[in-house]
């Protein structure tokens, strides 16, 4: 299964996005786990598009693609913003208390944790930034 939804650079679109995540994830029978995933995902990627990828407020900002397939989940984010690879931050020092950490970098963090490899390009003056996590197979 496929759905893909636009975004403005606007954070009231978060309503719309979560809403767009778990009718996808119902007419695809995830779990309750892979959809917590997917929204987390969805939320930390878009925030950080909207707040540093430099689309002027209000304006197409991206889109997100989710697919299906027997065995994974794919979540596909395209934006306008400035080129950026998130792949490349360094991971933040867990170990270290929230005092002596940098600022940024969590969610980022969060969302490499949470599905099972990453992959960027620069396609069309476009950042594609696309996540895949294997789906358990559900009990007979």
């Amino acid at each position: 299964m496929k759905a893909s939804i636009e975004f403005a650079a606007d954070r009231d679109v978060l309503p719309t996005l979560e809403t767009f995540a778990t009718e996808f994830a119902e007419r695809s029978g995830l779990p309750q786990r892979d959809l917590f995933v997917l929204q987390l995902v969805i939320e930390e990627l878009v925030l950080n598009v909207i707040d540093h990828g430099g689309v002027p407020a209000g304006e197409p900002a991206g889109a997100i693609t989710l697919t299906t397939t027997t065995t994974e989940l794919i979540i596909e984010v395209t934006d306008h913003g400035a080129p950026y690879n998130p792949l490349e931050r360094e991971a933040p020092d867990v170990t270290l208390s929230i005092e002596e950490r940098e600022i940024g970098g969590l969610g980022v963090h969060l969302c490499m944790t949470l599905t099972d490899s990453q992959s960027y390009a620069r396609v069309n003056n476009l950042n594609v930034l696309t996540l895949r996590r294997s789906l358990t197979p559900s009990a007979p």
